[in-house]
């Protein structure tokens, strides 16, 4: 389902309510019966009764995070049926630009396509648990109610240099020149999100770590991914035990239920 926004976050918590939309029930089929927000209530900084704040932002945010993860394993069983393909035989001519587009999208040389390369894609090409998603979208947009999140739908707090393309923050140094990405809705600010840990350099841990929690039982494979993502704020370990604490403090595991 697909919605525009609500005018405010009365409407919208009218509406889940009506419709008995709860975070703690919310079952992966009925996430497909949320509406899809292309922005926040402009309204939603006013929102003080925590929570409903939380309720509210789960519920706007949880969809979003779900099919941006979705679109993620159509890109990963695209790559794993070709390698399957070309483990026996010779690829044809539409395989082998797949290959080169996916290869482009998630920044890998594709000057020889090769075992190595479908490697290299299936690291790259996965989802991001939910908890670890929210947990970053809560504390990068202060719960969905900073002035970048409103007004630039950024969840994430993404930098860029170029400030024609962002939100220059009110509180930045003199020598400093970036701005925070400005997005046109919600989903674009999920999606660049998980391509930035998907692609960037310096979660390349992280990537790893998550392709061994695939194939071992770790007993807590979301902590140990989460210490991988220090890169994310220049707080660097502080960061990881923030982000540590919003999860446990908000159970916010309980989301990894929705499955893909």
């Amino acid at each position: 389902m697909n919605a525009q926004g609500f005018n405010s976050w009365k409407e919208l918590h009218i509406y889940y309510k009506k419709n008995n939309f709860s975070p703690e029930t919310i079952t992966t089929e009925k996430l497909n019966y949320l509406p899809t927000l292309q922005h926040l209530p402009s309204d939603f900084d006013e929102l003080v009764d925590v929570p409903t704040k939380k309720k509210l932002f789960y519920l706007t945010v949880l969809p979003i995070i779900y099919e941006s993860n979705t679109l993620i394993l159509e890109d990963r069983e695209m790559i794993m049926n070709i390698e399957k393909k070309f483990k026996r035989a010779e690829l044809n001519e539409n395989e082998k630009n797949e290959v080169i587009r996916l290869s482009k999208k998630y920044k890998l040389d594709y000057s020889l396509i090769n075992l190595s390369l479908f490697k290299k894609l299936k690291q790259r090409i996965n989802i991001i648990p939910t908890s670890l998603a929210l947990g970053q979208a809560i504390i990068e947009s202060g719960w969905g109610q900073s002035r970048f999140a409103l007004e630039g739908n950024a969840l994430y707090g993404q930098w860029t240099t170029n400030e024609q393309r962002g939100i220059i923050p009110e509180d930045r140094d003199e020598d400093k020149s970036h701005a925070v990405l400005k997005f046109e809705s919600l989903q674009n600010s999920v999606q660049a999100y998980m391509h930035n840990i998907n692609t960037h350099p310096a979660y390349y841990s992280f990537r790893v770590v998550r392709r061994i929690a695939e194939r071992v039982q770790y007993t807590d494979p979301i902590s140990a991914k989460v210490k991988f993502l220090a890169a994310y704020a220049e707080i660097g370990d502080a960061y990881v035990e923030k982000l540590e604490m919003i999860i446990e403090s908000n159970k916010l595991r309980e989301f990894d239920r929705f499955e893909y």
